[in-house]
């Protein structure tokens, strides 16, 4: 992530100073991300956008993975990954919360200088929104249970989780060696 300057994020955001919702951000700084940063800019209309959810039941916590796929048109799909942990505080509880009740979801395409160069809202239909409900609700059942056992520890279930990106990304650069 670091070296492709290319990042995801999604976190509630609020809208015409009232209405709070939350938003997928896509920075795309790097190198490796030359060619979508050109179809993004140059789009006019809406591109079709997969969705993705899985909740991670760690021993020490639930982590929640939502995964967006953006069609821009080349080999393979733009992809990001957001990581969260709804037991550990408001932002990232509210962020699921919110997904399980907005109509849209917006997303806010960024170059290297965090300039906007293309948005667009995917609409979230009922089953989108209960999917994302369950997600939460059995989240939110998972961190209870750990709790009463006093084993909750959501920074070591994010280092798990991260743990396999890290050993994935180095097995595949192993491959490339070869």
């Amino acid at each position: 992530m670091r070296s492709s300057r290319a990042m995801t994020t999604c976190l509630p955001i609020e809208m015409d100073d009232t209405v709070w919702q939350s938003a997928v951000f896509f920075e795309l700084g790097g190198k490796e991300c030359e060619q979508d940063r050109k179809v993004l800019l140059h789009t006019q209309q809406p591109l079709p956008i997969a969705l993705e959810a899985d909740l991670i039941e760690q021993d020490t916590a639930a982590v929640v993975m939502l995964r967006f796929e953006v069609m821009t048109g080349l080999a393979t799909p733009l992809a990001g990954e957001v990581l969260i942990l709804p037991g550990i505080g408001n932002v990232q509880f509210e962020t699921l919360n919110y997904l399980a009740n907005q109509s849209h979801l917006p997303f806010y395409f960024a170059d290297g200088a965090y300039h906007v160069i293309h948005s667009q809202q995917v609409v979230l239909r009922d089953q989108e929104r209960e999917g994302y409900r369950s997600i939460l609700d059995d989240a939110v059942s998972h961190d209870a249970m750990i709790r009463l056992s006093g084993r909750y520890d959501a920074m070591a279930a994010l280092k798990a989780v991260t743990g396999n990106y890290a050993s994935h990304i180095s097995g595949e650069e192993k491959l490339d060696k070869q």
